[in-house]
């Protein structure tokens, strides 16, 4: 006599999702499925959507180094007044800074005290994600979902 548990089979259909669709896509079919109200998660659309990149789905450590990428990136666009409270700076002196665009980056870069201290207040100011143009070039808001008692943060592409 064989005896199957409810687990089993629940573990067989998990492994037979994740061998088809990454895990990123799992959490997004799922947040689709609640927030749509669908019967079914659509978990090649979720797949299609995950791979052109029109979502991002990450867990709080890897949106955090999401932004503190992006932020390295685009130092040179911040605002004067934020640069000169993190460089010491006047902000007259970045703003003629700069007017080089893209190549002041690394020169403000460098000018900045505490970098992780930088990252810290400019994500405390603005989020994650929370308005177009931000640091994840996402729109407007993080969602957020817990999916097998891992939460991940999903954001829309602009």
């Amino acid at each position: 006599m064989m005896i199957v548990t409810d687990e089993q089979v629940k573990q067989q259909w998990y492994d037979s999702l994740t061998d088809e669709y990454e895990l990123q896509a799992i959490v997004l079919a799922q947040y689709h499925k609640l927030c749509t109200g669908a019967t079914e998660a659509d978990y090649d659309e979720a797949q299609s959507d995950f791979d052109s990149k029109h979502y991002l789905v990450y867990t709080d450590e890897e949106a955090d180094e999401a932004v503190r990428e992006n932020i390295e990136e685009m130092v040179w666009a911040f605002n004067a007044s934020f640069l000169q409270a993190h460089t010491g700076v006047n902000a007259n002196a970045i703003e003629k800074i700069q007017e080089m665009c893209e190549s002041a980056n690394d020169p403000l870069k460098a000018m900045i005290k505490d970098f992780d201290y930088f990252v810290e207040d400019a994500m405390k100011c603005d989020g994650r994600g929370h308005v177009r143009g931000s640091f994840l070039d996402v729109n407007f808001e993080e969602n957020e979902i817990t999916f097998n008692g891992i939460t991940y943060y999903i954001y829309g592409r602009i």
